[in-house]
């Protein structure tokens, strides 16, 4: 049997009071100390704070803690949101509040040490082997039509890179592949965004993302990335994190930007710039045609000036002045002839007479012969040259009617403007202009009295009037109104 009487309670213990069991219960966890493993989610750091409070946390529990300012300092190891942390310390209850915090006595980051010597060790590893010398690097296309994007298709870069392409050089056709850029698998998506956007035609590519910590940019850090980036076929310009972020990417990377932006600006070339070069080159092509239509003008106006098309006796002037030489050595010598030789000279006359013509015969054949191959050599000449020219002719009208459809169409629309801005305009929509005796326009009736000439157009002429009263506008009055 129980006795359950009041006294009789050897069950029956003490009660703590809040203070006496908060501090049983510190002393306890005080005696243990811990090593602990996570990441930091939380940090308040403010001056004029004796300690440093943060959270590190897991997939599955988070772990307040704090460590004074003298230790922190002494540690050397600047804390920052998303940094993996190991510290050492001790649970410890804050009794005011109630609260359970974890005294860290040291600090060190996790695993990012370890991280960081074998990216190093990677990347001392692939410059032996000439991934990353200069001279194997390809330049960045020119003027490419179609640009490989490889990022995340939910974070600030690809908006940030269509954006820049959109708004310097929109030309060019966006092949955009959608991958991971963190967590285990990201390198192996990363390659396989790479390999899409060249298979389908990218005449470069940019590989990019956001900032983020060490760990998360992890996966630019991966070998056989980096293999892949050095054995493309076409040039890779990669864009990682910001400024001070360098990733082995980015080392083997035929151009490294320092942020995504700055990767889209380099493998776009302004609009103002592109504008420039094909004013030069519109330039060039103006004068090349026309030194080559002076040219060949020149060219025909030499065979028009030589003195065979000009002249027809030219060909003819040796023979035809060697005929009168003849003749008057021939009736020179007739007078000296005797009755003797008349016969003689009938004789040679006839014979003469005879060898003539024959002579000048052969002579016409020979011309007429040299004339028709000289049209022939000539009228082929003229045809590859006329044929030349007319391609020219057409090459450089449709070069110079391309050049003039920008300048018309805005010469069209400054005329629409200067049309709707036009007082002509006003005019006819039943508008008037007023103007006084000197010429200048009424705007006011203060600038008028009774009795004044006034001109008032019109669209078709002009009103001559005058005033016999003015009267005020009584909306105006009431707006005037203190």
């Amino acid at each position: 049997m129980v006795d359950t009487r009041e006294g009789s309670s050897d069950n029956q213990r003490k009660a703590l009071s809040v203070s006496a069991a908060v501090n049983i219960a510190k002393s306890v966890l005080s005696e243990h100390t811990f090593h602990i493993v996570g990441e930091v989610s939380e940090l308040n750091q403010k001056p004029g704070y004796k300690a440093v409070y943060f959270t590190i946390k897991d997939e599955s529990a988070s772990l307040p803690c704090l460590m004074w300012i003298s230790r922190y300092k002494s540690a050397g190891v600047p804390l920052r949101l998303g940094a993996r942390v190991e510290v050492v310390g001790r649970f410890t209850i804050f009794a005011p509040k109630g609260r359970m915090n974890f005294d860290v006595s040291s600090l060190r980051l996790a695993g990012e040490g370890d991280l960081r010597a074998q990216v190093a060790q990677l990347a001392l590893k692939l410059r032996n082997e000439g991934l990353m010398d200069a001279a194997r690097k390809r330049p960045v296309v020119p003027y490419p039509q179609r640009i490989g994007l490889v990022t995340s298709p939910r974070g600030a870069a690809v908006h940030d890179v269509l954006r820049t392409l959109r708004r310097r050089y929109p030309l060019a056709t966006i092949l955009f592949a959608g991958v991971p850029v963190e967590g285990k698998q990201a390198a192996q998506g990363l390659i396989q965004g790479l390999q899409t956007v060249i298979q389908a035609g990218a005449e470069e590519v940019l590989l990019v993302r956001g900032g983020g910590s060490f760990e998360d940019l992890m996966p630019f850090n991966d070998e056989a990335l980096a293999r892949f980036i050095a054995s493309s076929p076409v040039p890779i310009i990669t864009g990682i994190g910001h400024e001070p972020d360098t990733s082995i990417a980015d080392m083997v990377a035929d151009l490294r930007a320092s942020t995504p932006t700055a990767a889209a600006e380099a493998v776009s070339p302004s609009k103002e710039d592109l504008f420039a070069t094909l004013d030069s080159m519109a330039q060039r092509m103006t004068a090349v045609f026309t030194h080559r239509i002076s040219r060949s003008i020149n060219y025909v106006q030499a065979y028009e000036s030589r003195p065979i098309f000009r002249d027809p006796n030219y060909l003819f002037s040796n023979d035809l002045q060697l005929a009168d030489h003849y003749q008057t050595r021939l009736e020179q010598s007739m007078g000296r002839f005797g009755v003797t030789d008349a016969s003689r000279l009938e004789q040679m006359q006839l014979r003469l007479g005879r060898a003539i013509p024959q002579s000048l015969e052969d002579q016409k054949r020979a011309l007429v012969q040299a004339a028709q191959r000289l049209n022939s050599t000539l009228g082929n000449q003229l045809t590859v040259h006329e044929h030349a020219l007319s391609l020219r002719s057409l090459a450089l009208n449709q070069t110079g009617k391309t050049l003039l459809d920008p300048y018309k169409q805005c010469a069209a629309l400054i005329t629409s403007r200067l049309q709707d801005l036009s007082p002509l305009a006003a005019l006819e929509r039943g508008w008037s202009i007023t103007k006084d005796d000197r010429g200048g326009v009424v705007r006011s009736i203060d600038q008028t009295k009774p009795g004044a000439k006034l001109a008032v157009q019109v669209t078709d002429g002009v009103i001559d009037c005058t005033v016999d009263e003015t009267t005020p506008n009584p909306l105006i009055a009431i707006q005037d109104l203190p």
